[in-house]
């Protein structure tokens, strides 16, 4: 793939919830190496707009490409191959609150490499949370715990 080559390609992109049309003809282009930010208002599609594009959700009609790989229509194990390739984080602090700092990193190990066995998973953890800056104790902990950067006594 070329830098100028698309990784993702959006084209009549329509989502409707009802007589609710939230998109409509939506065509978008993101380059490789381009960073692209989404901004609105509540309620205007912006979360609708990823959720498509990621395949969390069906639009009523249009096509998504990712990586040159059509997403929408696939047979789940097709749609593993290709998330594989990606990590996505939403707004609101995008960890499982009620899953640990160390689960939240191995929910997608698990996902992608359900036979790893968990010794592993530990370590990989470990080794990823102390990669962010995060204290290595931080792993057992919940993400309410985490300070943000204030020392918490």
């Amino acid at each position: 793939m070329s830098s100028s080559e698309n990784i993702i390609e959006v084209r009549g992109l329509k989502n409707a919830f009802g007589d609710q049309v939230v998109h409509e003809n939506l065509d978008l282009d993101v380059r490789r190496g381009e960073i692209l930010g989404v901004v609105g208002g509540s309620g205007t599609g912006k979360s609708v707009l990823m959720r498509s594009i990621i395949g969390l959700q069906s639009p009523s009609a249009g096509e998504v490409t990712v990586f040159g790989e059509p997403t929408l229509g696939r047979e789940e194990t097709e749609a593993v191959e290709i998330r594989k390739r990606w990590g996505v984080l939403f707004q609101g602090g995008a960890l499982f609150s009620t899953l640990t700092v160390a689960e939240n990193v191995q929910v997608p190990l698990r996902e992608f490499y359900p036979n790893l066995d968990l010794a592993l998973l530990d370590e990989i953890a470990s080794f990823k949370v102390m990669m962010t800056g995060l204290p290595a104790d931080a792993g057992p902990k919940y993400p309410a715990e985490l300070s943000g950067g204030i020392p918490v006594g």
